[in-house]
């Protein structure tokens, strides 16, 4: 963690992103609905900062810096750059995994982003389905006019939405029914509690149906427990990550 006295300026992070410093680590998602028991279907990409004094500093520390500064689209490209091209020799060595990363609130107002992400797509040769784009609930729905134009437009070039966190925001049906998602993402708040809290197995069954009645695939994040995991399979959730299946590396 840095110290009040080593807060992080923008100059500096803006530095980090132009000179390399940043690294890209990958969690990985496995399918809940395989036979086998551990049937990776992809990853989720996150950014790390290999600072050369503080050692590897975590997202937590700069996003929000970040977000107000306007670094975050740099840094955004960057991941979106890496993680695509990991697909690329992932697939090149026989396996065809996803890649999610995640989309901050402040760029579904940039309408260059779909054009520009399916022309790197294009680049590494990666289909536009092997990329899921991950938007929070609240980000999703602060704007619902201009992300719904920025969201169809990711659809319609074959890319995966998957509305990260849900359950923690405020998105009414007709709203979730109207956005073009693909994939619903519950929240680690409410899988770090499933075999503990009844409320919580309550809470995280009924996110399931909901999207499958949606049209929906799920994801839980946030699996801490083998548990949880039985939990979730038995609810028939349909994909899963956390440090139980794996961490970042």
């Amino acid at each position: 963690m840095t110290s009040e006295h080593e807060a992080i300026t923008e100059r500096e992070l803006a530095a980090a992103i132009a000179g390399g410093e940043m690294v890209v680590h990958y969690q990985p998602k496995i399918d809940l609905k395989a036979e086998a028991a551990w049937h990776n279907i992809g990853a989720e990409a996150l950014v790390r900062w290999a600072h050369p004094r503080r050692g590897l500093i975590g997202p937590g520390e700069f996003i929000g810096l970040a977000e107000r500064t306007g670094l975050i689209r740099p840094l955004t490209m960057f991941v979106l750059e890496t993680a695509i091209d990991q697909v690329r020799v992932w697939r090149e060595n026989g396996t065809p995994v996803s890649m999610a990363v995640n989309l901050a609130a402040n760029l579904l107002t940039d309408l260059r982003m779909p054009d520009q992400i399916s022309a790197m797509l294009e680049k590494h040769g990666v289909p536009p389905s092997s990329l899921i784009l991950e938007v929070t609930e609240t980000a999703a729905m602060a704007d619902t006019v201009r992300a719904m134009d920025i969201l169809t437009r990711f659809r319609l070039k074959g890319m995966g939405l998957s509305m990260d966190d849900f359950g923690t925001g405020y998105s009414s049906l007709l709203q979730l029914h109207r956005m073009p998602f693909s994939e619903l993402k519950i929240d680690r708040s409410f899988v770090t509690q499933l075999g503990e809290a009844q409320e919580a197995l309550v809470m995280v069954r009924s996110m399931i149906h909901l999207a499958h009645d949606l049209g929906l695939s799920v994801c839980a994040e946030g699996v801490e427990t083998g548990v949880a995991l039985k939990i979730l399979r038995s609810l028939r959730c349909d994909k899963a990550q956390g440090y139980y299946i794996g961490r970042p590396a």
